[in-house]
């Protein structure tokens, strides 16, 4: 069975907002000297693991934005001292990942750019739909 054309018009408007949106809050922190989103996803994913940290494989699963090269930018990232690796205590092979003070700060300082933005952009949708509904729909497709 193939979609209706409600459904392709919803899927194609679902992938343009969300490309025009990315675009938005990039450009953003670029303009701050900020790193972009592929860093603020890692960085609060990190932050939300608090001390245990994160293994790559498991980053990789639970990132909220497409990650392609997600070791190119986890060394990157280590570069620029925002996150550290450590060795995974049963595995010496095995690499944890952890967010430094320095990428808390980072992080903090993306969100005064980023939070606003997703109020502005979103908040033009809430206003007119109920943002409950909506999150509540797409989360469902979520597996």
């Amino acid at each position: 069975m193939y979609p209706t054309k409600e459904e392709t018009r919803l899927w194609v408007a679902l992938n343009l907002s969300q490309k025009a949106i990315y675009r938005v809050i990039d450009t953003a922190l670029k303009q701050e000297g900020l790193p972009n989103l592929r860093w603020y996803d890692v960085l609060w994913e990190l932050e939300r693991a608090q001390e245990l940290g994160v293994r790559p494989f498991e980053l990789e699963r639970i990132l909220i934005f497409e990650q392609s090269n997600l070791s190119r930018l986890l060394r990157r990232m280590v570069g620029e001292g925002v996150v550290e690796e450590f060795a995974f205590e049963s595995d010496g092979r095995g690499k944890v990942l952890k967010i430094t003070q320095k990428g808390l700060r980072v992080r903090q300082q993306m969100w005064k750019i980023y939070g606003p933005l997703i109020h502005q952009e979103i908040g033009q949708l809430s206003a007119q739909h109920n943002p409950g509904t909506l999150a509540s729909a797409l989360i469902s497709l979520i597996k």
